[in-house]
């Protein structure tokens, strides 16, 4: 798999392709027009001591990490998208913003590489006539497998003059994945920002509001605990708990830790027994009721 990246911030020129490429997805003229005023002639104000500056216009670019320029560079790299999908060759292409991964599949690490060379080629190509630029600072590239001894992993790719070495994992829309497809380097992604999290409640709890109990709890229930649920729909299967008993443990032992900080308890206490007495579902329920969420979700979209 090989992970590319867009920098590009929306200037005088991009901002008329963008346009160019909402008005042929049919777009309503309302949004075309908002997104127009967006890219131009912006202008701002002051506000300060209930006293008001006059208008100011603003000559810099828009920046890329702003929220409204991700939505709108969706639009202008949906070509790009598209022309890959177009090949019907052997890849699968995932997007987010600006974020582009690509993997390609085949039985021969051969022809895995001539599949991304010229995947790589129609990006070139597609970058320089759209005015953009390629991160490769920040390019990436990993093998796949759950048969390590059958291809030899640490095979490098060359990409024109660079040579990218391959990664023991990569992280996919703030997934970590490894080579087996396995979760071990993403569990232990969580688990270290675990405690950073863990050191941030102590201090909000103790040092800042001095909040009390059901605060604490509230925020345990409202971030932490989204945190190390994330995107368990992918990674949780109900029928296989025996398999995945490892992984549950392991996130059990982070709601565990932190429930006992916050009730201010001894570690010898069982988990059982303390999301009893602070009205916190288990983790297991828990998992189950978002995957239930998602496909629930599934299902509602699908019958419209």
């Amino acid at each position: 798999m090989l992970s590319l990246n867009i920098i590009k911030a929306f200037d005088q020129v991009l901002h008329i392709r963008l346009l160019h490429m909402l008005k042929m997805r049919k777009t309503s003229s309302y949004i075309i027009k908002w997104a127009c005023s967006f890219l131009k002639n912006r202008k701002t104000l002051l506000i300060f001591n209930k006293q008001t500056s006059t208008m100011c216009k603003i000559n810099a670019d828009i920046s890329q990490e702003s929220f409204i320029s991700s939505i709108l560079f969706l639009f202008f790299h949906i070509s790009l998208i598209e022309k890959c999908k177009a090949l019907r060759i052997k890849i699968k292409v995932l997007n987010f913003v600006n974020d582009i991964n690509i993997l390609a599949y085949d039985k021969f690490i051969k022809e895995i590489y001539k599949t991304l060379s010229k995947i790589y080629d129609i990006c070139a190509k597609w970058v320089w006539t759209h005015d953009a630029t390629f991160a490769s600072e920040k390019y990436e590239f990993t093998h796949f497998t759950r048969k390590l001894r059958k291809f030899n992993m640490m095979t490098s790719i060359q990409i024109e003059s660079l040579m990218i070495k391959s990664k023991s994992d990569v992280q996919v829309l703030k997934i970590q994945l490894n080579m087996k497809l396995q979760w071990n380097a993403y569990l232990w992604q969580i688990e270290v920002s675990h405690v950073t999290r863990m050191f941030a409640l102590n201090h909000l709890k103790v040092f800042t509001w001095k909040i009390i109990f059901t605060k604490a709890r509230q925020v345990y229930s409202a971030v932490m605990r989204s945190k190390i649920a994330f995107k368990a729909s992918v990674w949780h299967q109900r029928d296989k708990e025996k398999k995945l008993s490892n992984k549950k443990c392991r996130l059990e032992t982070l709601q565990n830790q932190t429930l006992c900080h916050v009730a201010k308890v001894f570690k010898r206490v069982s988990i059982e027994t303390l999301e009893i007495e602070m009205y916190i579902s288990s983790l297991h329920v828990h998992l189950n009721m978002l995957q239930n969420k998602v496909t629930l979700h599934s299902w509602v979209n699908d019958r419209t």
